[in-house]
């Protein structure tokens, strides 16, 4: 046994003097840079004092690893200064080969310089960089522009008018149900009466297209917050094809439906070409402040809950240069520090827009835990470009 501690330690200080080490099995350089140069990213260092291996990622049992200045201490401080490469550092070694005074030294042991170079620059490769950002300045990653602006958009996009302009107009009619029973939710195929015939509109005829328009009062809070103002919210319901042609009344049957079609809160109104937009490409707008976007004022859809393809209404429209197209994204502001920059919450559209107020399409989310709400903001990212 006293045997046997005496030859290890002999082992021991011959490693120390040739500053080698034998390779065992499932020894790697990240391992034995993070044992032998307490640093695990050193490697590609050790690599570099090894050049007889070809591979960085290869070593195999038996190989010798020399690790040069890092533990040959005694020999830095005797000639005063450090070596790179092992062959101007390593003391001499009797047992290897004639000719080889340290590892790594023989010259047809050296690495393939091509190998080398297909790897590249390893150091600065696995060395992690700190990416330094100044705390004063905010960058957001702007999506792509929307690749197209579907006219349905705009077919399907509510309007909001106020209640007296909605009586002044002429164009629209009554509807009312024209079953023996009348059902709670009208379907294609059921029968309506409309409030049109000849003597209203002689140019009526049969197969004429009639616009069932879901028609309600809503409460739109003001800009404030504080008060509401009363509005009448026109979405397109579905379409009937009139049938029959009385003098004052005309039946129709429902051919298409949009949505629940309640007669009891529906308006009707011949249907007339809409011209709808084609947008031809966008232009990115650079920059948004705050003070200048819209305010969402009211959400058009079921229970208020604002979600993908639910449209919203905002307070600006055509004559703060928010136009039918025009791509929009939505914020919300921290209110317990201003100088937080808004949170990204969705993006959408805007579907149609009026003098004062639009209506946007959402069509992304980008939480679920954060719902776009009344208040929101919202800016323009991209304007559209409309084909001539």
């Amino acid at each position: 046994m006293h045997f046997l501690k005496c030859a290890t330690i002999c082992l021991g200080a011959a490693f120390l003097v040739a500053s080698a080490y034998v390779v065992k099995k499932g020894d790697t350089l990240w391992d034995l840079s993070d044992e032998f140069l307490h640093d695990p990213f050193a490697w590609p260092d050790l690599w570099e004092n090894n050049r007889h291996i070809q591979d960085p990622h290869w070593i195999y049992p038996g190989d010798s690893i020399y690790f040069g200045d890092s533990i040959n201490a005694e020999h830095r401080q005797s000639t005063g200064k450090a070596h790179t490469y092992p062959c101007a550092a390593a003391t001499p070694d009797s047992s290897l080969p004639k000719g080889v005074s340290a590892v790594g030294c023989d010259e047809n042991d050296a690495r393939n310089g091509d190998f080398e170079s297909m790897l590249g620059d390893l150091r600065s490769r696995d060395k992690k960089k700190k990416k330094v950002v100044s705390k004063d300045e905010y960058y957001y990653q702007k999506r792509p522009a929307p690749k197209i602006f579907n006219g349905y958009y705009q077919v399907l996009a509510p309007e909001v008018l106020s209640l007296d302009s909605l009586k002044k107009m002429k164009n629209y009619f009554s509807i009312r149900s024209g079953e023996r029973k009348e059902p709670i939710i009208h379907i294609p195929e059921n029968e309506v009466v409309v409030g049109i015939g000849k003597k209203t509109n002689q140019n009526l005829k049969k197969g004429d297209i009639v616009e069932i328009i879901d028609a309600r009062a809503i409460n739109v809070p003001t800009v404030r917050g504080v008060n509401f103002e009363k509005y009448a919210l026109l979405r397109l319901a579905g379409y009937a094809k009139i049938t029959a042609i009385g003098d004052t009344l005309s039946r129709a049957q429902i051919v298409q439906s949009f949505r629940e079609i309640k007669i009891s809160q529906s308006k009707a109104r011949l249907k007339e070409p809409l011209k709808t937009l084609n947008v031809s490409s966008y232009e990115d707008v650079k920059e948004s402040n705050v003070d200048s976007m819209a305010v969402i004022r009211y959400s058009m859809d079921p229970m208020l809950i604002i979600g993908a393809y639910s449209y919203i209404l905002v307070d600006k429209g055509i004559k703060q240069q928010y136009n039918t197209g025009d791509a929009v994204a939505i914020w919300e502001l921290d209110k317990s520090d201003a100088t937080i920059p808004p949170r990204l919450l969705g993006r959408g559209v805007v579907a149609r827009s009026g003098e004062n107020e639009s209506a946007v399409l959402i069509h992304e989310i980008y939480s679920n835990n954060r719902r776009i709400e009344v208040g929101h903001r919202v800016s323009i990212t991209h304007k559209a470009q409309l084909a001539q």
